[in-house]
């Protein structure tokens, strides 16, 4: 078991944007909890430390207290690549393969590193520099030309200015060397500087699985729900959990409710396809239904006649009604009114209208086309709904289109349906967005949040402010 474990970001994270904009890669949802909190729960005893935009750090620190972020590595340290999503033992069986004072790639990108005091310093500097603020400044110069060439619209008004060496997947030209033999001369000039420097054994692990977009978490989130359940000590009901009569439990061995839950006359729970996890505090109210795989954090309220459906997971303090399925809803957001939502990902303190909708397949049944990244981009999905991000909210009749992004602290209403993506920091009804107010914005979210008991803070307000200057640098393309 290594003493110092330190997960990072790397130069991936605007592949997640818009969602990645307010939290780092590592700290999005899926499954029962977060991509670290995954790897976090097989390092037990271990120091745990961070890496991410320095933007991002106070808000990090909040969100994992007691674990270092930014700060410098000191020690002999085990790296993980915030991306990387493992099943059953196979992160075991990756890190099996790296010895010490060895980092293991593909395509150019670190997956772990085991490395010594000297070569972890260094490498600690180096990642730090890779998503720094110089990696910023390159990425909104890029987001900028794409808005300029009308790439984020649905029909590009003309071809990509910007080449990518990493085969459409990045959205800014890096300094990948391809085409090459060796492993080493295919990493970025920096690594490959530092891997000679200190002797470090490079590994290649094709079998590695890094995310590389947002629609893959939903894509992945049924497989991760199952394996989180697998790992958790128990089955059934807890000692201080309520069930009502009349409630109706399918293949009990794959049901778990939390302490202190309560499960009200009339649920189904039909873990036939999949389990069920409902988190500790929760309610579900009467006549609702919930088909596994599913997962529901603490504290949260399923609303009566609900039907959440299979691939489902939502985190703590959310409220959840009319009909969801194979969706992601962050903690502290709310959908508790009639309306579908479905193949989606809704990000921390969203609000939904009531008898809002989003369509999650086209007509013609052909591939989603979305915005990634600054530009529109076929996906190779067929169903595939909404993106929404960090404290966006919406009207009642709000309807969205297949494939729709929706950026940062939004507020979108009217039936009138908007364009396919919606920028960060908008306000309005249809095509017709306005600019929302930054102050008028975290106006809104302090009062929301401490509803909540949870303080708007400087550190909240570093990460609106820094989002809205992007937006501005970026001409909106965020």
């Amino acid at each position: 078991m290594p003493q110092n474990v330190c997960i990072f970001e790397d130069k991936k994270f605007s592949n997640f944007f818009p969602l990645s904009l307010s939290q780092p890669v590592f700290q999005l949802r899926v499954g029962f909890g977060t991509l670290s909190a995954r790897m976090q729960d097989q390092f037990a005893g271990a120091q745990l430390s961070f890496i991410t935009r320095e933007y991002l750090a106070g808000v990090t620190r909040l969100a994992l207290p007691g674990c270092p972020v930014n700060e410098p590595i000191e020690d002999g340290t085990l790296f993980i690549n915030g991306r990387l999503i493992c099943f059953d033992d196979e992160l075991k069986e990756i890190l099996n393969q790296i010895g010490d004072n060895s980092i293991a790639v593909k395509g150019g990108y670190v997956v772990a590193a085991r490395l010594e005091k000297a070569s972890a310093t260094k490498f600690a500097v180096y990642i730090s520099a890779r998503i720094g603020t110089e990696s910023m400044d390159q990425l909104c110069d890029v987001l900028r030309g794409f808005a300029e060439a009308g790439l984020n619209t649905e029909e590009p008004r003309r071809p990509d200015p910007l080449r990518s060496t990493e085969a459409g997947e990045g959205t800014y030209e890096d300094e990948t060397v391809v085409g090459k033999d060796n492993l080493e001369e295919k990493l970025p000039v920096a690594l490959t500087d530092l891997i000679k420097s200190h002797r470090i054994k490079s590994i290649d692990l094709p079998e590695a699985r890094l995310l590389s977009f947002p629609w893959q978490l939903i894509e992945f989130n049924r497989d991760v729900i199952t394996d989180d359940f697998k790992r958790l000590p128990f089955r059934g009901q807890s000692e201080e959990s309520i069930v009502f009569p009349a409630v109706q439990m399918i293949n009990e061995d794959d049901i778990v409710i939390g302490e202190g839950a309560v499960i009200k006359s009339g649920v189904v729970l039909d873990a036939s396809d999949g389990p069920i996890a409902i988190g500790d505090g929760t309610v579900v109210y009467p006549n609702a239904s919930i088909i596994g795989p599913v997962s529901i954090g603490k504290n949260s309220r399923i609303k009566t006649g609900a039907k959440i459906l299979e691939g489902t997971a939502i985190g703590d303090v959310c409220k959840v009604g009319g009909e969801v399925e194979g969706t992601i809803i962050g903690s502290y957001s709310n959908k508790q009114h009639d309306g579908f939502i479905g193949h989606s990902y809704l990000g921390e303190w969203v609000n939904i209208g009531a008898a809002s909708n989003n369509s999650d397949l086209k007509n013609n049944d052909s591939s989603v086309r979305m915005w990634n990244a600054g530009k529109m981009k076929e996906i190779g999905r067929q169903f595939m709904g909404l993106l929404m991000a960090d404290h966006t909210k919406t009207g009642i009749n709000t309807v969205f289109n297949t494939g729709t992004v929706v950026g940062f602290n939004c507020n979108i209403f009217s039936s009138e349906m908007p364009d396919k993506f919606v920028p960060s920091y908008s306000w309005g009804h249809g095509v017709e967005m306005l600019e929302y107010d930054l102050t008028k914005a975290m106006q809104t979210a302090e009062v929301v949040m401490e509803r909540r008991e949870i303080k708007f803070d400087d550190a909240h307000r570093r990460v609106f402010e820094k989002i809205h200057e992007f937006a501005q640098r970026c001409q909106r393309n965020i």
